[in-house]
C-alpha cells in the first residue's frame, strides 16, 4: 500500500487528528495519565494495532514525495525539551548511541541488533501510542545509554542500563497544523534534529510563524548546521574550598518580629538565630562551643583559646557579630533585615535617642549597612517590600543626600551608605564629613563584605575604623583567591585574637604551607562553628540547575583567520627568544597580551574581528596611552595586580564613582607596573612619577576602573557597521542563535559576556534572526537600568537579555530568565558563578540551565582548564610584578609559547 492509499484508508483503519481516538492517538487534548491509559486498553490488541501499522509504513516508505520533517522529540535535561526515559539491555559491542525500532508504545529493539531489547517507562506510554497509531508518520528513533555512571565490572557484561530515546518525525505535509497541535496540547514542543534519514524539508510547526512551505529548509542543510555547532557537555561542579566549613543545619528557628510581612525558609529562621546568640558575645560559660572558653579551679582563672588551645588569665576582649557566607542567592538581605528590626522588640533602643557612650562618642541606635554603590536601590526596596509600612525609618548617606547632622541620625534605625562614601569622608580633613565616625552604632553590617579583604587599602582601614556595638560582614564569596582573604573580615568583626593578621597567619594559614592540612581543616571548622554561618545551596529547595559547555567549531574562513592571529603571537615569542629581548622593558609582554586578547576576540566576534597583520611589521609599543587600558583590563582579568608603591591588592569590583565627585584613576607602566589610585595621587600632588624599577623610566599612562572601561576591549580592531545587519554570522552567535530557537516560547534567557564589542555582535545577529532582545552594560545609565529589567521581566516578546559581566554580577535578581549563556571563558569563575547566581536563587521557579560557548581548539580550552589550575597563565606571565625579580631567563617565554 502507498503512502497516498495510507492517507485515504477509512477511518476504521487509519483516524484523521481532528477525530476522537478512544485508543490514544493523534487527539487535541492532554495525554492521561499512565494509570488511566493502562486501565483503559486492552493490551493485546493494542500491541497488535500498532505492529500492523507499522508494517503498513514500510510498505510505503518509498513514496517520499510529499513527506516532511516535523522535528525531534529530543533528549535534553532543561524544562524546555521532553526526554522520554527507559531502559535497555548493554553489551559491550553497542555504543553508547544507536537505532533503534518502537515494536510497541512499551518496547523497542535494536535495529541493528534485533537481540538488544528496551522498555519505556509508563508516563510516555499515552505519547508514543499516538505516534505509532497514525500510520501516515515515520518515526526514527535514537536510543542513547547512560553508560558513565555504570559500575565498571557491568560495562561489560549483558546488563540493562537506563536510557534515553529521541524521536524524529516524518509525515505529509499536510498534516503539519495537526500535528503541532497535538503535540503542543501535550506540552511538547519539536526540536531540530540531530540527524537525516531522508532527504526532505524541514518544515517544524512550532518554528514557523506562518505556513509557507516554499520556505522550508532541506532538512540535510538543517542537520548539517545543527550538528556543527552544537555539542553540549555537562560541566562538573568545582571544589570550593568552604565546602570544609559548611555547617549549622541543627540550629533552632526564631520567627521574624512581626514587623517583618515576608515568610522566612527555615535556613533563615536559623540564621536568626546564630545572629542573635552572636551579639550576646562571648559565651564563655555555656555547653554551645565558643572561640574561649573559661577555667577556674580553687586558686585561678584562665580563659582557653579552643583553636590553639593557648590560655590567658585576662578575660578576651568583648565581640558581638560573626560573618553571614551564605552562598549568593539564599536571601541573605531579607535575613538581615529581620535581624534589624528585633531591634524595635527591645525596650532598651527606643527610637530617637542618643546616649553617652565610650570614648566621649554618642551612641545610636541605628545600623550602620555599607554597601557597593549598584546595591543602594537594592537595599531600599527589600526593605520597601518586606517590612510593613511605616515600621521602620531609613535614610542614604551618598552623595548630595549626605547626613550632615549627628541629630539627623536620631529616629533611623537603618542608615544605608557605600564603601566609597565612607573612604571619602574618612579621608577628608572636614569634621562634618567624619559624622559617621563619629558615633557609635548600634550595629554595622558590610554587605559584598570580600571588598575589604585587603588590610592595606584606604577604604578597609576607613570601615575598620567605624565604631559599633555589634559588626557583621555578609559575603557569599570571603575567600576568593587565598585563605588569608578571610583575615581581613576577621579583623573588621574584632573577633579576639584573629583580628591579628598575624595571628591568623600563625594559626591557619602556617599550616596550609606546611602541608599540615588534617589540622588546619579541623581548625578552620571549629573557626566555622563558631564565627561563620555557612550552609549550602541544599539548606532551600530550589529548581533543578544544569550546567553545560557547548563547544562550537570555527568556519572555514573563521579557522584561518584564527591560526593567523596564533602563529604571529608565536613567531613575536620566538623573535624575543632569537634576539635575546629584555622581556620586561621591551612591552613584548604587552604585545603578548594583546596577542591573547585578539584570539580571544577573533573566537567571540569571527570575521568581524578585523586585524592586518599580514601586511605590519613587529613593532615596538610607542603609543602607550592608547593600548594601556586595553592591557590593562586584560591583566587584571587573568592575575591579581598588587600596587608597586604599597602593595596593597587591586579590588575592581569594590570600585563605584560617586555622583558628581571627581576621581582618581591608577598609573599603568608599559612593563606592567600599577600604583593604585591612593599612591598615584600622592605621587602626583608631589610632583613625583610611579617608580617601575628600570632605567630609563618606562612610559606610564593612567587607566580607569569603572565597569565601561571594562566593558571595552581593542576597539581598533573590530570593523562592525551596524549592529542591525552582520554577515557572515560568527559561529558562536550561529550557535545562540540556534539555541535560543529550540526553546520553549516564551523562555526568558540571559547573555553574558565580558566584552560590549561582543554584546554589540550577538545583538546584529538576533536582529537579524528576529529575535527581539534587551541590552543592560557599563553605557546604560543607572537611571536607565530599571527600566530595562523591568521591561524584561514583563514583555512577552523581549525574553533575550544582553549583559556584562561587570554589570550582572552584583546586585541584580534575574529569576525571570530559566536559561543563562556565557559567550566565552572567563579567567576567575568566581565571576561566572556570582553572574549566574542572579538567576538560580530564592524566588527562581523554573528548572534552570547554563551553556558556556567555547571554541574548539582555541586558547578558550586553556582558559577553561586554568581556571581548575588557578590561572596557570597567570603564573608564567607575572610571576615577576608582584614585587619579586621579573624573570628574564626566557623560560617564562618557553611556556608560554608551549601554552599558546
Amino acid at each position: 500500500m502507498d503512502l497516498h492509499k495510507i492517507l485515504q484508508s477509512p477511518p476504521s483503519k487509519r483516524r484523521r487528528l481532528s477525530e476522537p481516538d478512544t485508543q490514544g492517538g493523534f487527539q487535541p487534548c492532554p495525554a492521561t495519565s499512565s494509570s488511566a491509559y493502562q486501565n483503559g486498553i486492552n493490551t493485546l490488541q493494542t500491541k497488535n494495532l500498532e505492529l500492523e501499522y507499522q508494517a503498513e509504513w514500510k510498505e510505503a516508505i518509498h513514496d517520499i514525495e510529499s513527506m516532511c520533517c516535523y522535528g525531534t522529540v529530543s533528549i535534553d535535561r532543561s524544562d524546555s525539551v521532553t526526554s522520554i526515559n527507559g531502559r535497555c539491555d548493554h553489551s559491550g559491542t553497542l555504543t553508547s548511541e544507536f537505532s533503534v525500532e518502537l515494536e510497541t508504545h512499551e518496547r523497542f529493539t535494536g535495529a541493528d541488533h534485533p537481540a538488544m531489547r528496551g522498555i519505556i517507562e509508563p508516563q510516555h506510554g499515552p505519547l508514543i501510542h499516538g505516534l505509532l497509531s497514525e500510520t501516515s508518520l515515520r518515526l526514527c528513533v535514537t536510543c542513547t545509554t547512560e553508560t558513565e555512571s555504570m559500575p565498571r565490572r557491568l560495562k561489560s557484561a549483558a546488563s540493562q542500563v537506563p536510557c534515553t530515546l529521541s524521536i524524529t518525525v516524518y509525515g505529509p505535509m499536510d498534516l503539519l497544523d495537526e500535528i503541532g497541535d497535538w503535540f503542543q496540547s501535550r506540552n511538547v514542543y519539536l526540536q531540530d534534529p540531530i540527524a537525516s534519514h531522508f532527504d526532505v524539508p524541514y518544515c517544524n510547526p512550532h518554528r514557523l510563524s506562518s505556513i509557507d512551505l516554499g520556505s522550508c529548509s532541506r532538512l540535510v542543510d538543517v542537520v548539517s548546521e545543527s550538528s556543527r555547532l552544537l555539542h553540549f557537555q555537562d560541566v562538573p561542579e568545582r571544589p570550593d574550598i568552604l565546602d570544609l566549613i559548611t555547617g549549622q543545619d541543627d540550629l533552632d528557628e526564631t520567627e521574624p518580629p512581626e514587623t517583618i510581612r515576608t515568610g522566612l525558609h527555615r535556613h533563615q529562621k536559623q540564621a536568626l538565630t546564630f545572629m542573635l546568640g552572636r551579639e550576646l558575645g562571648w559565651n564563655l560559660y555555656n555547653d554551645v562551643p565558643d572561640l574561649w572558653e573559661v577555667y577556674d579551679n580553687s586558686t585561678d582563672r584562665v580563659f582557653i583559646n579552643r583553636i590553639n588551645d593557648s590560655h590567658q588569665r585576662e578575660p578576651p576582649q568583648s565581640f558581638s557579630g560573626g560573618l553571614v557566607a551564605d552562598p549568593m542567592g539564599l536571601g541573605k538581605t531579607l535575613t538581615m533585615i529581620a535581624l534589624v528590626a528585633t531591634d524595635l522588640n527591645d525596650p532598651k533602643l527606643g527610637r530617637g535617642s542618643l546616649n553617652a557612650g565610650e570614648d566621649d562618642r554618642p551612641t545610636v541606635n541605628a545600623t550602620l549597612i555599607i554597601v557597593p554603590q549598584p546595591l543602594l536601590s537594592t537595599w531600599e526596596q527589600q526593605i520597601s517590600e518586606h517590612v510593613l509600612p511605616g515600621a521602620m525609618r531609613s535614610c542614604r548617606h551618598h552623595g548630595k543626600d549626605r547626613i550632615g547632622h549627628i541629630q539627623d541620625i536620631a529616629g533611623m534605625n537603618i542608615v544605608l551608605t557605600t564603601y566609597h562614601t565612607l573612604s571619602a569622608d574618612w579621608s577628608n580633613n572636614n569634621d562634618a564629613r567624619r559624622i559617621m565616625f563619629s558615633v557609635r552604632w548600634r550595629r554595622i553590617i558590610l554587605d559584598e563584605a570580600h571588598l575589604i579583604r585587603n588590610m592595606k587599602t584606604r577604604m578597609a582601614r576607613a570601615l575598620c575604623n567605624l565604631e559599633a556595638t555589634s559588626r557583621w560582614a555578609v559575603t557569599g564569596t570571603p575567600i576568593q583567591n587565598h585563605l588569608s582573604d578571610l583575615s581581613g573580615l576577621l579583623k573588621f568583626i574584632r573577633a579576639y585574637p584573629y583580628d591579628d593578621t598575624k595571628t591568623f597567619g600563625a594559626d591557619f594559614t602556617s599550616l596550609w604551607k606546611a602541608h599540615d592540612d588534617r589540622k588546619a581543616v579541623h581548625r578552620l571548622r571549629y573557626l566555622a562553628s563558631c564565627l561563620i554561618l555557612r550552609r549550602s545551596k541544599t539548606a532551600i529547595k530550589l529548581p533543578a540547575r544544569h550546567d553545560v559547555k557547548c563547544q562550537v567549531e570555527f568556519s572555514k574562513d573563521e579557522r584561518k583567520l584564527y591560526d593567523d592571529v596564533r602563529h604571529q603571537a608565536i613567531r613575536k615569542i620566538e623573535d624575543a627568544l632569537v634576539n635575546d629581548m629584555e622581556v620586561a622593558r621591551s612591552g613584548l609582554f604587552v604585545n603578548f597580551l594583546q596577542q591573547i586578547e585578539s584570539m580571544r576576540l577573533v573566537c567571540d566576534l569571527g570575521l568581524h574581528y578585523h586585524t592586518r597583520h599580514d601586511a605590519q611589521k613587529p613593532q615596538k609599543i610607542t603609543d602607550w596611552a592608547a593600548v594601556a587600558q586595553d592591557t590593562f583590563n586584560l591583566q587584571r582579568e587573568i592575575s591579581t595586580l598588587a600596587c608597586s608603591q604599597c602593595s596593597v591588592i587591586l579590588n575592581t569590583s569594590a570600585y563605584a564613582p560617586e555622583d558628581g565627585q571627581p576621581q582618581e584613576n591608577p598609573c599603568y607602566s608599559r612593563c606592567l607596573k600599577y600604583a593604585c589610585a591612593e599612591c598615584s595621587s600622592k605621587l602626583r600632588q608631589a610632583g613625583q612619577r610611579m617608580v617601575c624599577g628600570h632605567t630609563p623610566r618606562c612610559p606610564i599612562a593612567s587607566v580607569s576602573l569603572d565597569e565601561s572601561a571594562a566593558e571595552s576591549s581593542q576597539n581598533h580592531g573590530v570593523q562592525l557597521s551596524s549592529r542591525s545587519l552582520i554577515i557572515p554570522i560568527p559561529a558562536k552567535v550561529k550557535a545562540l542563535i540556534s539555541d535560543l530557537k529550540r526553546l520553549r516560547p516564551g523562555t526568558k534567557s540571559i547573555v553574558f559576556s565580558s566584552w560590549r564589542l561582543t554584546l554589540d555582535v550577538v545583538e546584529a545577529g538576533l536582529n537579524e534572526a528576529g529575535i527581539c532582545n534587551l541590552r543592560f552594560d557599563g553605557r546604560v545609565s543607572h537611571a536607565q537600568r530599571q527600566p530595562i529589567l523591568d521591561k524584561f521581566r514583563t514583555n512577552a516578546h523581549a525574553n533575550v537579555l544582553l549583559i556584562t559581566l561587570q554589570c550582572g554580577a552584583v546586585g541584580l535578581t534575574l529569576t525571570e530568565a530559566s536559561r543563562a549563556y556565557l559567550m566565552e571563558p572567563h579567567w576567575n569563575p568566581t565571576v561566572e558563578e556570582q553572574a549566574l547566581a542572579r538567576i538560580h536563587r530564592i524566588g527562581q521557579t523554573q528548572e534552570v540551565t547554563t551553556v558556556r560557548f567555547y571554541i574548539r581548539d582555541s586558547f578558550e580550552e586553556k582558559i577553561i582548564a586554568a581556571q581548575d589550575a588557578k590561572k596557570n597563565l597567570a603564573n608564567i606571565l607575572f610571576s615577576g610584578h608582584d614585587g619579586l625579580v621579573v624573570d628574564d631567563s626566557h623560560s617564562a617565554l618557553y611556556k608560554l609559547r608551549e601554552l599558546i
